[in-house]
């Protein structure tokens, strides 16, 4: 049989690490959830190891099944090693008893935020109606470019103080709106290699793709209309807008309900903790931090 590979025994391992945080009485012979592990008084019994293949990520779980036996292995081991930690009294240490109930917590934590995800899809008509008041973000802007970089670019490589780079982008803006080419010149002269071999081409871009001052200058552009010189952190570039479309829903879809179930889950667990009324020690702790602001769309 397969022997799992390292990786997969300390997935093994890692996900039955709360199969055997209690011993229970052996059952009898005629018992439906027999003890299948054992190594002195700790046990797994069938029931628990297959929890164990079930909660094992998606990726991993068709591999545990087909090698249940090297899964046995490990668990074996892992049995031994706590069998020997209890009797020199390790399970009874302040740090360990701290990790199992942070790892108990945890895992019921999860459990609840996987309940209240199942619950936060948002309906048909929610998404539909995100999309419509939203209509904005979801515009998609066809573009291409030429950049040219400077001393300042980083890992450019370029000879170009920035001055100097102002005064290339400059004359090459000025050859465009004369007429000239513009798919050649890309290919001439911009320090962009993903777009340049493309005539500068960047396909349809969409808001929050692109540096904030790149954005915006984008934006008031007409369609068809060639940019002065736009500096960023990657140089100098030179815009012309070649079309406008809305992202059909169809394509907008998924981000909408992935977002929107975000904020539904954010928004569960809030109204949960303030029903909580938790408290946190100023006097041990220090005061709280301001919260950071939350992104209104899913575009931020």
């Amino acid at each position: 049989m397969q022997k799992l590979a390292p990786l997969s025994a300390g997935l093994v391992l890692a996900l039955a690490a709360g199969l055997c945080a209690q011993s229970t009485p052996k059952p009898a012979a005629h018992s439906t959830d027999p003890i299948v592990i054992a190594a002195g008084p700790e046990h797994i019994r069938a029931s628990q190891f297959q929890a164990l293949i079930d909660s094992a990520p998606p990726q991993n779980r068709a591999a545990m099944s087909a090698n249940k036996r090297a899964v046995a292995d490990e668990l074996g081991k892992m049995l031994a090693l706590v069998d020997a930690a209890r009797q020199r009294g390790l399970d009874q240490q302040p740090a360990f008893k701290a990790q199992m109930m942070l790892a108990r917590d945890n895992a019921l934590a999860k459990a609840m935020v996987d309940k209240l995800q199942t619950e936060a899809k948002p309906t048909a008509a929610q998404e539909q109606a995100y999309y419509t008041a939203h209509a904005s973000e979801f515009q998609q802007t066809k573009l291409r470019h030429i950049l040219i970089t400077d001393t300042e670019t980083p890992g450019a490589g370029s000879k170009l103080t920035p001055a100097q780079a102002l005064a290339k982008a400059q004359k090459i803006d000025a050859q465009l709106k004369a007429g000239a080419d513009f798919a050649t010149l890309a290919k001439q002269n911009s320090d962009d290699p993903g777009s340049k071999v493309k005539g500068g081409e960047l396909g349809e871009i969409s808001p929050g793709q692109t540096v904030p001052e790149f954005e915006t200058a984008v934006k008031k552009l007409a369609v068809g209309a060639i940019s002065d010189p736009i500096h960023t952190r990657f140089g100098y570039h030179i815009v012309q807008v070649e079309s406008r479309s809305t992202q059909p829903f169809a394509q907008a879809q998924p981000e909408i309900e992935q977002n929107l179930s975000t904020q539904n889950v954010e928004n569960a667990i809030d109204s949960i903790a303030a029903k909580a009324h938790v408290i946190i020690s100023n006097s041990y702790f220090g005061p709280a931090k301001p919260a950071p602001a939350k992104p209104g769309t899913p575009h931020q």
